[in-house]
């Protein structure tokens, strides 16, 4: 017998509702809830918030939403606010209910500039540490590479850096200190830690950079690649673990910041992170400076690094250039391997997180979104691992098809 028509009718009250029973026991986010315990952020910025006055948003349902926007690849903030109340799973992991009040979307942004960069570095050590006591991260070979990042800023709005310096010190042209710093030759722009030095390769463009600068986004430098043209961004670096892909490091420099200069500075954070240091380290051509040979020999790691090409440097292959003690045919195999990991990590946060464009403007902020991004994948891989162990079934080890890794990551 055929049911009639059903009607849509308006319920004041809901009766043995329950998003617990809700979410499916084998959902994804119940693995990630389980996988880090968010409360202690609360501990960790409540130094920052007075005795009195409104009452803040919780800061682990704040780090959880921030998180959330980049799990499910949400455009931005203010979209992901608008789709919360239509998604009993995303409710369910923010801790509310089907009547709880959605908060506007701008009290993420205060709450990261409140936290700062800091905050966030401390939530990817925590979550790093986690990965590393469940067994997931080697630490015997990693790989440095880095991906390029489009700046929210337009090339065409640059402004001399003199007359952007004037402005900022709220000195007018006519001003003796304003014509003393234009009659001055041409000086590098401010610094930014880790930056490092510009290669030769780099001088010109280093150059434009110390010319011309965005008004909206001073941080920024511009760039100029094959195939995509000259634009204004930032460099993600990171220092990926071979054994399942975990991202040990990463450090944003704007895009101008010469790659070679950052192994350092990867390998360090890697060793006050972990206590520990690779036996061996990959990287491409850009890695491949006597520096980076010297300081590898100095902390007893193996560079597998295609040695930088200079003008007198023979046309051989780059395998005859190897360090003493690396085998060629560890180095070709260790190569595959980068190009799958290492770069199937950024290819990964390229295509479900857009991490290929910068939400935000500064260079801190921009490195708060390098850490979200970081910290999604490894509590993705945290949560997988906790999921199969949970069900009885061996981890699924890491393997060098590029697809299939890339897939693994998107699971």
């Amino acid at each position: 017998m055929m049911g009639g028509p059903s009607e849509r009718s308006e319920k004041l009250f809901y009766v043995g509702l329950s998003l617990e029973d809700r979410v499916p026991r084998d959902h994804r986010l119940r693995a990630i809830d389980g996988a880090l315990d968010f409360g202690f952020v609360r501990a960790e910025v409540a130094h920052l918030y007075g005795d009195n006055g409104h009452v803040s948003l919780d800061p682990a349902m704040a780090l959880r939403m921030m998180l959330l926007v980049y799990l499910e690849g949400v455009r931005s903030e203010r979209e992901f606010m608008r789709q919360l109340p239509m998604r009993l799973d995303w409710l369910w992991f923010c801790r509310l209910d089907l009547d709880s009040a959605i908060p506007d979307h701008s009290v993420l942004s205060k709450a990261r500039r409140r936290w700062g960069e800091e905050l966030f570095g401390k939530v990817f050590a925590r979550v790093l540490e986690a990965c590393d006591r469940a067994g997931l991260v080697g630490g015997k070979t990693v790989h440095a590479d880095s991906t390029l990042l489009k700046a929210s800023a337009d090339r065409e709005g640059r402004i001399s850096r003199k007359l952007w310096e004037q402005m900022e010190n709220g000195l007018r042209p006519d001003e003796p200190e304003a014509k003393a710093d234009l009659d001055q030759d041409d000086t590098p722009g401010p610094t930014l830690p880790g930056c490092g030095a510009a290669s030769p390769a780099r001088s010109d463009r280093a150059k434009l950079n110390r010319m011309l600068v965005s008004p909206v986004d001073p941080d920024a430098a511009t760039h100029t690649r094959q195939g995509v043209g000259t634009m204004l961004g930032y460099r993600d670096h990171r220092l990926t673990d071979d054994e399942r892909g975990i991202i040990i490091a990463t450090h944003v420099t704007p895009a101008d910041g010469d790659d070679g200069a950052q192994l350092p500075v990867l390998l360090e954070r890697m060793a006050d992170e972990l206590g520990r240091r690779p036996g061996e380290v990959t990287g491409d051509s850009q890695y491949g400076t006597r520096s980076n040979y010297d300081y590898c020999e100095r902390r007893g790691i193996r560079p597998y690094l295609k040695k930088r090409r200079g003008k007198d440097t023979p046309r051989v292959s780059w395998l005859r250039l190897l360090r003493r003690g690396c085998n060629p045919g560890r180095a070709i195999r260790l190569m595959g391997r980068r190009r799958c990991v290492g770069e199937g990590s950024f290819a990964e946060a390229h295509s479900r997180m857009d991490h290929w464009r910068c939400r935000w403007r500064k260079r801190w902020r921009v490195q708060i979104q390098a850490y979200l991004v970081a910290i999604v994948q490894n509590i993705k891989k945290l949560a997988r691992s906790r999921r199969q162990a949970a069900g009885g079934t061996a981890a699924v080890p890491s393997t060098c098809t590029y697809k299939v890794l890339l897939a693994q990551g998107l699971r």
